[in-house]
């Protein structure tokens, strides 16, 4: 019973960061904007008393979008804040989350469920492998 909780708390606590966190943007001033067809998109997540939370930030490089994504988690209050998954290639990109293994991981694709699987395959080859558990905490779709 504990584990669908915290499932469902992760379900929840996805859903509602993308209202709490918003688009975030590095607060560093960059040289020259970006061409908009080139902004970098990130997700990432964070520990908030028993419960993941995802959030999304753009940036004009992949590192910017990695370093306001954790910066927008941070400013939330979250511990453990990561950058799952960053692209700047027009793919769906995730976060998910097991509670039986207690691991985060971030992945790409054409869709929502290619990029679930991306996180998971990639989890295995690290060896970190995600729970059957995973669920998507967040998304972000171009």
């Amino acid at each position: 019973m504990a584990k669908t909780r915290l499932v469902w708390a992760i379900v929840a606590a996805g859903l509602l960061a993308g209202g709490m966190s918003g688009c975030s943007k590095s607060e560093a001033p960059s040289a020259a904007p970006a061409d908009p067809e080139d902004i970098s998109v990130a997700v990432g997540t964070g520990e908030f008393i028993d419960s993941i939370v995802g959030f999304t930030a753009t940036g004009d490089t992949n590192e910017e979008a990695m370093g306001a994504v954790i910066l927008a988690c941070q400013k939330a209050g979250g511990v453990e804040c990561t950058a799952d998954e960053v692209t700047n290639d027009k793919l769906c990109i995730v976060s998910v989350a097991s509670d039986a293994t207690d691991v985060v991981a971030g992945g790409a694709g054409a869709t929502v469920e290619e990029a679930r699987l991306d996180a998971i395959k990639k989890a295995e080859a690290n060896k970190t492998p995600v729970g059957q558990d995973a669920v998507v905490v967040v998304s972000s779709c171009p």
